[in-house]
This record gives structure tokens, C-alpha cells and sequence, in this order.
């Protein structure tokens, strides 16, 4: 690791989980390639400037020499109750926009949604808003969200689940990696090799052929994809045309993948995924937790589809609780977890405070990328079909686990700081301006073979093997 100590101003070391999750992706890339070719695992670098810079991508993406628009919805933010407490309210998605106006009955100003906000108990709102599907939490501190039934639920689970799908066999991190270098394995089954096999890897591309399918949307599972293209897998990101996107985060995660849509409530549709799945060795989904298992595609039944696969889920509050079937959001999590409150506190605002960057949905992307790449490993020595399993809020759990750092005076990433990891591409969207990959195997850096594209602009299969 190169670089400053503290690069982003914050109470919590969101330099040092930039830095530590960018480095897990890239070992899990080394520890890929390590198993397909041989070879000792190669070191791997990262400069915590560079991982700073890549954690606020989508903040210093330029689109044709001008900052891209912000992801964020005006109406999206804190908002004070009658109770004396904070409430945060996400409406960047519009139909979750809608439903709040809805239910607030305000007209869609900041001032109005105040209004109506202020008029309500924090506890009892949230719990309105989210058993309406609605995304809003209550601003916490630490010791509330420990004592809260599902805060307590995620401080049971570890920081990245990665499970054999198949027969129970679990992988708990790179050293449980170690012992598989330097041994005879024996011979992988059938069904394990892929596509990858029949593709040049190098330390800079130890996922060249790989096929993964990105079933996500915002940051953290789009961030997952992205850092598999850049180690060279094939990215297909499957959407559907009625569900919306912040078109600066399609962008900002859309280096390297192409996108494609499909109804997975049509029948032509859901069996072209399936064709798809059959020929994939990796599914990435950060949808609503169980939402794709009713329509067939959990991973057990990925895994009965193309055995040998590797699914990694995203959730904002984890697989246990109750709520782990909510939908979560970075903003949503900090606050409900304290991180908001605290820093608050020592900066003396009178609201609740952010990170100073969507710390949580970055460093989820990236472990989740490490997880998917380590699980890829194990499956090139013993075979077998692997779950990784992360959430937002068990990434809060492992930073806020890291102590507090007063770093709130660093003056953070200046333009001098940023312009040695900036690259330009030409695209659909005009030349695009954006952070490179950040972290290095072996020397190697990383980069991406094609430019975001357009929602749907691809049909449904893969690429031809290179």
C-alpha cells in the first residue's frame, strides 16, 4: 500500500476499507490466478489516493468535460420528526419518489416533505414507509442499532459468506486459500471447467473468459461487475426495461460490460436467461432478497441450471432479522447503523452527517468481488457451485469495527490528487472521463476493453471467447 494514511476526511478509516477492499478484489484476482496457472500468488498493489478516488467515481465521472449529474433525488435526505429525531428519506428510484409523496401527502418540494415529515414520530414513520416498500430509516446511534433486533442479527454474521452450494464446505477468506498453492490437487470435475479454460489468462487478466452475469442496480453489485471486467471476465448486465437507473451510475459502473434487457416474467425471456445461466460461470444479484428466487433464479436453482456456478447475493441488512428482506440503500444504512449520528456528534451539525463517500456500497462491490474471484479459485481445485453472500450493512459492522480516526480536518482529494488515476474514453455518451481501475497483480494494472453503453443496447449472449 502506497500513499497518505488518510486521504477522505471522515470520524471512521474509510481510507484504510477503501484501500483494504480494493486490495481483497485484487488478491482474489491473484488468488484466481494462481489456481489456473500454477504459478505462486503473485503481490498485489494499491495506492490509498487511488482507492479514495475510485470510492468517489461517480462524483468525479465528466461527461464531455462537465461533471455528471448527481445520482441524487432533491428530495432525497434528512428530515427532522416531531420527536426530536432524524429521519432519512431515499426517493432517487421514482416509483419509491412516488410512494412517499403518496403517503406523506406533500407536494414534491423539500420544504413540503418537510412539513409533512415533521408532523410524524421518527419510529413510527419508518415503520409506515417501510412496511409500504418504501426505503427510510430513523438516524441511530451506535449502541441503538446494536440493541436493535436487527442490528443484532448482522453483528452474528462475518463480513463475507462464501458457501458450497452443493455439499457443505465453507471458505472463510484467503487463508483458508493458502493451503490449496503450492499442493496437488485432483483433477477438477467435469462441470467445473468453463469457458475460461479456453482463454489466455495473465496476472493482469486472471479472469479473462470468465462469463458473469450483472443482475444489479445502483453501487455495490454494478461495482462487483465492473471490477470483474476489469480483470477481464465477460460482463453481461441484464436489466429490464421497466425498471429506472441513475444514468451517471450506469455510466460510472458500466466500464467494460455490455447491457442487455429481459422480462423475466415472460416466458421467452426467462428461458433465455436460463440459456445464458447454462453457459456462465458467475451470477451477480443485488435485488430485493428472494425477489429472483420466486421467479426461479436463487441459487439453488442456478446452480441445478449450471452446476459449478458462482452466485454472489447483495442485501443492504443481511440474510438474517427483521430486516433482512428490506430494501437498503449506502444513505439508509449509514444512518440506521449510527455512522451518521456519530460523526455528527463530532463535527457539532445539528443533522445527521455522510461519509464522505458511498463507503459501504464501494467496499461491498469490491469484497463481493473478492469473494466471487476466491470462490472461482476453490472451484478450479475441488469443483462444486459456491454462494458469497455480503450486505451494506455488515460492511458498516467491519468499518465501524475498524475504531474511529479523526481524520475531519484532512482537506481530501484535490485535482492534483485525482488526475494521475484519471483516463478518458470515447463512448456513446461523449468522451467520458473517469477513474481507472485501482489496485494492481503483479505489477499489471488494470484496465477495461470496451465503454459503458445504454441500458438494452445488446442482445442476450456472450461475447466470442478471446
Amino acid at each position: 500500500m502506497t500513499g497518505p494514511a488518510d486521504v477522505l476526511p471522515s470520524l471512521y478509516r474509510v481510507t484504510l476499507a477503501a484501500t483494504v477492499a480494493i486490495a481483497a478484489a485484487a488478491h482474489g484476482a491473484a488468488e484466481l490466478w494462481a489456481a489456473r496457472s500454477g504459478d505462486d500468488c503473485p503481490p498485489v498493489s494499491v495506492d490509498t489516493r487511488h482507492a479514495a478516488a475510485a470510492f468517489r467515481g461517480e462524483r468525479l465521472l465528466r461527461i464531455g468535460g462537465r461533471a455528471a449529474p448527481n445520482p441524487s433525488d432533491p428530495l432525497t435526505g434528512y428530515y427532522a420528526t416531531r420527536d426530536g429525531r432524524w429521519l432519512h428519506v431515499h426517493c432517487n428510484l421514482p416509483h419509491h419518489r412516488v410512494g412517499v409523496l403518496e403517503l406523506l401527502g406533500a407536494r414534491a418540494e423539500p420544504a413540503a416533505v418537510a412539513q409533512a415529515v415533521a408532523r410524524h414520530d421518527a419510529a413510527s414513520l419508518e415503520a409506515e414507509l417501510q412496511s409500504m416498500g418504501m426505503c427510510a430509516t430513523m438516524a441511530r446511534a451506535e449502541r441503538e442499532w446494536w440493541a436493535h433486533p436487527a442490528g443484532r442479527a448482522v453483528a452474528g454474521l462475518p463480513l463475507i459468506e462464501i458457501e458450497r452450494l452443493d455439499e457443505a464446505a465453507p471458505l472463510a477468506g484467503p487463508a483458508a486459500m493458502a493451503r490449496f498453492r503450492g499442493t496437488t490437487m485432483p483433477p477438477a470435475p467435469a462441470q467445473a471447467l468453463s469457458t475460461q479454460a479456453q482463454a489466455v489468462a495473465s496476472p493482469g487478466r486472471p479472469a479473462a473468459g470468465l462469463r458473469v452475469l450483472d443482475m444489479t442496480r445502483a453501487i455495490a453489485g454494478p461495482v462487483c461487475g465492473r471490477a470483474l471486467a476489469s480483470f477481464g471476465a465477460d460482463v453481461l448486465r441484464v436489466g429490464a426495461a421497466h425498471l429506472p437507473d441513475s444514468r451517471t451510475l450506469l455510466i460510472d459502473t458500466g466500464f467494460g460490460k455490455r447491457g442487455t434487457f429481459l422480462n423475466l416474467r415472460v416466458a421467452t425471456d426467462a428461458r433465455r436467461l436460463r440459456e445464458l445461466v447454462a453457459a456462465a460461470d458467475v451470477v451477480i444479484q443485488a435485488y430485493r432478497p428472494k425477489a429472483l428466487d420466486r421467479l426461479g433464479f436463487g441459487p439453488e436453482d442456478l446452480a441445478r441450471i449450471r452446476p459449478g456456478i458462482v452466485c454472489a447475493t447483495i442485501s443492504a441488512y443481511g440474510r438474517l432479522g427483521p430486516w433482512s428482506g428490506l430494501r437498503g440503500f449506502d444513505g439508509l444504512v449509514q444512518t440506521a447503523s449510527g455512522a451518521a449520528v456519530e460523526a455528527a456528534r463530532a463535527t457539532g451539525s445539528h443533522q445527521p452527517e455522510p461519509l464522505p463517500a458511498a463507503a459501504l456500497s464501494h467496499a461491498t462491490g469490491h469484497l463481493a468481488a473478492y469473494g466471487v474471484l476466491a470462490a472461482l479459485a476453490r472451484r478450479e481445485g475441488v469443483g462444486g457451485s459456491w454462494h458469497v453472500r455480503l450486505s451494506l450493512a455488515q460492511t458498516g459492522r467491519w468499518l465501524m469495527g475498524l475504531g474511529q480516526r479523526d481524520t475531519l480536518a484532512v482537506p481530501g482529494l484535490s485535482d492534483a490528487d485525482v488526475e494521475p488515476f484519471r483516463r478518458t474514453m470515447r463512448s456513446e455518451f461523449g468522451e467520458l472521463s473517469y477513474i481507472a481501475a485501482p489496485g494492481a497483480v503483479g505489477g499489471a494494472t488494470r484496465g477495461y476493453d470496451r465503454p459503458p453503453s445504454s441500458l438494452g443496447a445488446h442482445s442476450p449472449g456472450w461475447a466470442p471467447i478471446r
